[in-house]
């Protein structure tokens, strides 16, 4: 991988392709790590979403915090009678 290497995330740079993207040039191996540290991306990985995950997905959905996979919701669980078993 030659260098200059152009890196990107979302910002307020330009407009790619309605996606709002800020641009940053790294001259080394050594930029070019501390900047993907930083949350930069290589253009490959911006335009496909291969984003850095978010600390606060647990379960690797896209979403902040985790799901109730295989279990009814809090939501659901709250609404059933005393008594009933919600099977």
């Amino acid at each position: 991988m030659g260098y200059p290497k152009a890196l990107y995330r979302d910002g307020d740079g330009f407009d790619w392709d309605g996606r709002m993207t800020d641009r940053r040039v790294v001259e080394s191996r050594e930029e070019h790590d501390a900047a993907l540290a930083e949350g930069w991306l290589d253009a490959d990985d911006y335009i496909h979403g291969k984003a850095k995950a978010d600390p606060l997905d647990h379960d690797g959905d896209g979403k902040k915090g985790g799901s109730l996979k295989g279990e009814e919701s809090t939501r659901a669980r709250g609404r059933r009678r005393k008594g009933e078993s919600g099977k």
